[in-house]
């Protein structure tokens, strides 16, 4: 989880449960990359609340639709399968 260098205003994470909870909460997915054949990175636009909804996941107090949530898990998942090639 980190700013791009050259980009303050960017959040990325290669944590598929966090990506998830992100689009789920309403923040920008603005781009994608893959590491490796096996990593795919999500990169969001930032907001004021990022870092304290992150914690929230982390904790297990984040609170999310779980019919959204879900949708956006098979959406991402779907996303990182193409991105990476990997079909596992």
């Amino acid at each position: 989880m980190k700013n791009l260098p050259d980009q303050p205003e960017t959040f990325s994470t290669a944590d598929l449960g966090i990506a998830v909870f992100l689009i789920t909460l309403g923040h920008e997915l603005v781009r994608t990359n893959v590491i490796d054949q096996r990593r795919l990175v999500f990169h969001f636009r930032r907001k004021d609340n990022t870092d304290s909804l992150i914690s929230k996941y982390l904790t297990g107090d984040a609170k999310a639709p779980a019919k959204k949530l879900f949708e956006n898990y098979r959406s991402l998942r779907a996303l990182a399968f193409a991105g990476t090639n990997n079909l596992k």
